[in-house]
């Protein structure tokens, strides 16, 4: 059987995350749908390198499914993305072998937060960006960030309902950039807990506000405990940005 591997982007507006869920509308549910239709397949199960939950953002989202017959890639590409009629897009499909998994064989993954400092509210960026009006020390968001590289336990990030088996994780990059009113932090990293990056961005909101209830970043993490970090970041922020699958794509993407 042919294991097919699909990069998506979807826009996580308009979903119930990725996992599918009865009675609501899912990325895996709506792409599932989708690709029975297409193939005319009786059961299509998909498989993605992590799940993203309500209103999060993909640029490159990967997934990889089994399909009894060959597919003309090219037809699946384009009928699947006019199908899903812009909220989610087929950047590329491909075969591979048969033991490639999405989410098993990735080494690493990058998220991106998008946060609007200024004191006018979005318009162009609404539902993109988590808008911030009140001053921000970027440089002391930069210096916390930057103590979160290797590996730690992120206990203190983790939300109540994580299932992920332990909550060590190595962190390869942890940065800011500015475009303007825009703050962009990167953050790319073995794997990730539930909302562990959200709940670390808003903990450095909070130390670039000044309210942070420790000195470092590095004490709440030792505390490994959720109510000691700052709060959660509006999902809509947060969009995955790619997944490797080989260190040597690693090093070129964080170089």
């Amino acid at each position: 059987m042919p294991n097919v591997k699909l990069i998506l982007e979807y826009d996580g507006s308009r979903f119930h995350g990725w996992q599918w869920q009865p009675g609501l509308r899912t990325i895996q549910g709506e792409l599932e749908r989708v690709l029975r239709t297409v193939l005319r397949a009786d059961s299509i199960a998909v498989k993605a390198s992590g799940r993203t939950d309500a209103g999060v953002h993909a640029r490159a989202q990967v997934v990889n499914f089994f399909v009894e017959e060959l597919p003309d890639l090219h037809r699946l590409t384009h009928s699947v993305s006019s199908l899903l009629k812009g909220e989610v897009s087929v950047l590329s499909a491909d075969i591979v072998p048969d033991t490639f998994d999405a989410r098993r064989s990735a080494v690493a993954k990058q998220y991106s937060y998008s946060i609007l400092a200024r004191k006018a509210p979005a318009v162009l960026q609404k539902g993109r960006v988590w808008h911030i009006s009140a001053p921000l020390s970027i440089e002391a968001m930069e210096a916390e960030a930057a103590l979160l590289i290797g590996e730690h336990d992120f206990s203190s990030f983790r939300d109540a309902a994580c299932a992920n088996r332990s909550p060590v994780k190595t962190i390869f990059k942890s940065a800011f950039s500015r475009k303007g009113d825009l703050l962009i932090y990167s953050i790319a990293g073995s794997g990730f807990l539930k909302q562990m990056v959200r709940n670390i961005v808003g903990t450095l909101v909070a130390f670039g506000r000044g309210g942070a209830q420790h000195s470092s970043i590095l004490d709440i993490m030792r505390l490994k405990d959720r109510r000691v970090a700052g709060v959660t970041a509006p999902a809509h922020g947060l969009c995955l940005d790619w997944v490797c699958y080989s260190k040597e794509e690693l090093s070129k993407r964080i170089e």
